[in-house]
């Protein structure tokens, strides 16, 4: 399988590398628009990334459905992980200078992103509007920006097989 990828990728390689770059740009793009800012997104995607890892090993199904209903319950009752995220983690993950990362850390508890405590570190609890919109319409743009690329390399690997 592998093998086969490979040969595939290094076949395609321009137009697959183009695609995805795509997705990439314009998965920024919605983000940068979605919250106000490359540094705060940048920021509160790893703060997502996190409590994403939190809410899938806490969780045994792996389907959206069941996920985006244990994000927003772990985010409304509160979670507790050994793996604390702390700025300086944040700033060596983003390359933000740890100050950059505090104000924009502040920027996202201002707006109802995050909760921040020396003991706790940085914790994901969006309000409930912000959860909705993070799941609903952000994540829902994400996932096609996703699909269509997997089309593309599933395109790509039914004219390699013909």
């Amino acid at each position: 399988m592998t093998h086969d990828l490979d040969t595939l990728f290094e076949k395609n390689f321009a137009s697959l590398w183009l695609s995805f770059l795509e997705l990439e740009i314009k998965r920024s793009c919605e983000a940068v628009k979605f919250i106000g800012g490359a540094r705060t997104y940048l920021v509160l995607q790893i703060i997502c990334w996190h409590y994403f890892l939190v809410v899938k090993g806490s969780l045994k199904q792996k389907e959206r459905s069941s996920i985006v209903k244990h994000w927003h319950k772990l985010s409304e009752k509160g979670y507790t992980d050994k793996n604390i995220l702390t700025y300086s983690l944040i700033s060596r993950l983003s390359g933000l200078s740890i100050e950059t990362v505090r104000r924009h850390v502040r920027k996202l508890i201002d707006s109802k992103w995050v909760r921040y405590n020396k003991l706790s570190g940085v914790i994901f609890a969006a309000s409930e509007e912000n959860n909705k919109r993070l799941t609903d319409e952000f994540n829902i743009k994400e996932l096609a920006f996703l699909k269509e690329f997997m089309n593309k390399v599933e395109t790509l690997k039914n004219k390699d097989i013909s």
